[in-house]
């Protein structure tokens, strides 16, 4: 569907040089919010429409570890509509090893109301069958 390369920085992880739980989950939230960039839904303009994403629940799964320094792509595999928007997202290394999986639960949040909402339809439409590379 869409994904996007980086580079795991210091900031990525422990003192171990190994990438934290933490920054696979803001990899995940952050290709979500580029694929809503990427639609026309800048935060500005997602601010001006009173609509935030609020985070759930996650599950990660590791099979290898990513270290500092190292060069790897996210790829948004799955991503479901519902009252709740559930993303799947793979972590991929430069040899094409994938080394985490990560489901993350978000919800649109309106802050002027303070409470979660379903799905904007003019959002929803982009959800259909996108695949994009960043």
């Amino acid at each position: 569907m869409v994904s996007k390369n980086y580079v795991v920085t210091g900031e990525d992880v422990n003192d171990f040089m190994v990438m934290e739980n933490t920054a696979y989950i803001s990899y995940t939230v952050r290709l979500l919010y580029h694929f809503l960039f990427y639609n026309g839904f800048s935060r500005e303009k997602l601010m001006s429409l009173h609509l935030g994403l609020q985070e759930g629940k996650h599950e990660i799964v590791s099979y290898k570890n990513l270290m500092f320094t190292e060069h790897f792509f996210v790829e948004m595999k799955h991503c479901y509509l519902d009252d709740k928007i559930n993303i799947k997202s793979c972590f991929f290394n430069s040899k094409m090893e994938c080394c985490a999986e990560v489901t993350k639960e978000v919800e649109w949040f309106d802050p002027i109301r303070r409470e979660v909402i379903t799905t904007p339809k003019q959002i929803t439409k982009h959800f259909k069958s996108n695949t994009i590379s960043f």
